[in-house]
């Protein structure tokens, strides 16, 4: 996994390889931001409350970190930061003093964030810092720009860690609970093929096999002395970093002995409750333990004493009654390979630390969303019960049989631990409340859900509509590409009302964009907007920018030569139809046009051609690499000269359309759509 994440690089998401766009749109940047306003508010709240020695008592000298694991692209970073930056005045703390820090393992992403002109404004006031860091093993931070190194116990105020579509490719073991006897999961795998030459060849996981077998255990599997094959599961993730042995053992090696212990007695918890819970159960359990995710939390909320917040969207399960069964675990191969992370072990594991989990109750999500909270107050003393029970054996428990069933009488199993956590949230209601109406009510998946159902069920959508999912959006430039069809379509014919409120919002959609797939040319997009309703400044102003960020196209110089054109430019107008004929000396509507202004700057005798240039073009294929195609676009009405020069008839003129193949766009004359977005 770590391998084709290295190799890749920013290609794995600018190329669609790993779908992302479900976790980098501004919706849920902004969702995720008002999680994080709802916790400052009850923080602040509370050190009213409680004094200066609350725990969870902000600093506004200090900085306030927000550490994002596995940034990928950046693209989510972005949205967050900015959202956070906009609503600065909301914050019960000042946003000068918050420090956004994008992570990840490979230097490919690192090099490409710090050369990112989104990103770099917010890495020069301070805002933004970058660093190299492996959750797996790393137990330090070291900011790149700050030159400052974050370690154990010295981040003053609580931190706010992130992590999207990050924790179901870490480590995992696998358990089964059957007829009360709890038995872990050990996994064979092996490539179909007889010799693979390149053992780290991504490609490799295309031709995984995989052979599962269960044995027993006991609950104290994770303390360290409790036998010799203590964290001897195979981790089904763990495989995809090269580890030779499973989750358990590679994350002791990592973390040393003495974390081991801290964590042993909260895994002991876990592994109990599951036991207990399905122990009467005919049909059994199959439930993954995100070992890596859990391990990777507890060295990042130790920078601040135990004390912070964590936002985390996945695919998974964060109920109990969704591991019903027994079966082998579903494991994803989608370039990497990932499995469904386990949300509800990591809301008791917060629990038993003293914390506590929301989760949203929506059964049927791509993404998950889940936030947990630690007040640095690890709640060691509740086991006293159960250990006296069972007694006490050197540094951990040891159960007099290993498949016994837990007491009902211990404070850590059945209902009364999630209730725990039910109790401690309640003393967070500015929190519970953004989670509600961020999440629960309506949320990321539910934005995913829609926009991907308007495109792919409703073949002509009204530009009405559009309009209230690009305002539900804050004009997400993804979802303006998407629907940039209807938008071109419609916007000629629209009322002067709907015009003004998609001109209102267009420019909101330049603000949020993020480039990263260089054949989605959004500036270009809008341009071909404003030329369609005769702000033809303007549209060259986005073609402009577009010839900057993008580079020069054919298309694009013809549709800035059609603009100057219209602006009675007749000599730059020329300029340009000239230099798309550098670009593409075949392109003949670039030549009809360069005749044309030719003839009214220079009368000549010579007959008019027969056919006239269009002026609202169709369709046309582009660059090489993913902007030429092979779709043909429809025939255009040919309208003569003079009727050209009209631009009414110019905005009534026939649209055309292209399409997407292999998620890479085409070029499109002024006035053209074409096309669509997987969702």
């Amino acid at each position: 996994m770590m391998s084709f994440y290295d190799r890749k690089g920013v290609e794995s998401w600018s190329q669609g390889i790993v779908p992302h766009f479900i976790t980098c749109n501004a919706f849920i940047g902004r969702s995720y931001a008002q999680v994080l306003q709802g916790y400052l508010r009850d923080c602040a709240r509370k050190a009213r409350e409680d004094g200066p020695g609350s725990p969870l008592a902000l600093d506004p000298n200090e900085p306030l970190y927000i550490i994002e694991l596995g940034a990928g692209s950046g693209k989510f970073s972005f949205f967050m930061l900015k959202a956070l930056a906009e609503m600065r005045e909301l914050l019960d703390f000042p946003f000068e003093k918050i420090v956004y820090v994008m992570t990840d393992f490979t230097q490919n992403n690192f090099k490409f964030w710090e050369a990112h002109p989104g990103l770099r404004p917010f890495i020069e006031q301070g805002s933004l810092d970058l660093a190299i860091f492996d959750a797996v093993h790393d137990p330090v931070i070291h900011l790149a720009h700050a030159k400052k190194t974050l370690a154990p116990g010295t981040v003053k105020n609580p931190v706010c860690v992130v992590a999207n579509y990050l924790f179901d490719t870490l480590c995992h073991d696998v358990f089964q609970v059957e007829q009360g006897v709890l038995k872990e999961g050990l996994i064979s795998v092996g490539s179909k093929k007889g010799h693979e030459p390149d053992p780290l060849d991504p490609e490799i996981i295309k031709r995984f096999e995989n052979q599962f077998r269960y044995r027993e255990i006991g609950p104290d599997y994770y303390c360290p002395s409790s036998s010799p094959s203590a964290g001897a599961a195979a981790a089904t993730a763990g495989v995809a970093a090269g580890a030779s042995v499973n989750g358990a053992a590679a994350a002791a090696a990592a973390v040393g002995e003495g974390e081991d212990k801290e964590d042993a007695l909260h895994f002991r918890r876990i592994l109990r409750w599951y036991q207990h819970h399905f122990g009467q159960s005919s049909s059994g359990a199959s439930f993954l333990f995100p070992i890596g995710a859990l391990r990777a939390l507890r060295r990042l909320l130790a920078l601040s004493g135990g004390r912070g917040l964590v936002i985390s969207g996945d695919k998974g399960n964060n109920h109990a009654e969704q591991f019903k069964g027994l079966m082998d675990p579903h494991i994803a191969v989608h370039g990497s390979f990932s499995v469904m992370v386990n949300y509800h072990a990591i809301g008791i594991y917060f629990i038993s630390r003293g914390g506590f989990a929301l989760h949203n109750p929506q059964e049927e999500a791509s993404l998950k969303v889940s936030a947990f909270v630690l007040s640095g107050n690890d709640d060691i003393g509740e086991d006293e019960a159960e250990e006296e029970e069972e007694g006490q054996g050197g540094d951990h428990v040891v159960l007099s049989s290993p498949t016994s069933l837990p007491s009902s009488s211990s404070s850590w199993v059945g209902p009364g631990v999630e209730a725990k956590g039910e109790d401690r949230a309640r003393a967070f209601p500015a929190l519970r409340a953004s989670f509600y109406n961020a999440v629960d009510r309506f949320g990321p998946n539910d934005f995913f859900v829609m926009q991907k159902c308007m495109k792919e069920d409703s073949p002509n959508p009204t530009l009405k509509a559009v309009v209230a999912l690009l305002k539900l959006g804050d004009w997400d430039p993804d979802v303006f590409y998407k629907f940039r069809d209807t938008i071109l379509n419609q916007v000629p014919t629209s009322g002067q009302k709907l015009r003004n409120d998609l001109c209102r919002g267009i420019p909101r959609v330049w603000e949020n964009y993020y480039m990263l797939d260089r054949d989605k040319d959004i500036a270009f997009e809008i341009g071909r907007f404003y030329y369609g309703i005769r702000e033809y400044e303007r549209a060259l102003g986005f073609y402009m920018q577009s010839s900057k960020s993008i580079g020069e196209h054919h298309v694009t110089c013809h549709n800035m030569g059609l603009c100057h054109y219209s602006l009675g430019h007749h000599l730059e107008a020329l300029e340009h139809f000239q230099r798309s004929l550098s670009l593409n000396s075949s392109y003949e509507k670039a030549r009809s046009w360069q005749q044309k202004v030719l003839q009214e700057m220079i009368p000549s005798p010579l007959p008019s051609p027969s056919t006239s240039p269009p002026i609202s073009g169709q369709g046309e294929g582009g660059r090489e690499g993913g902007r030429e195609g092979g779709v043909v676009p429809p025939e255009v009405k040919n309208l003569s000269l003079e009727e050209r020069g009209d631009p009414e008839v110019l905005r009534g003129a026939d649209k055309g359309e292209g399409g997407r193949e292999g998620g890479r766009g085409r070029r499109a004359e002024t006035g053209m759509v074409e096309g669509s977005l997987d969702g």
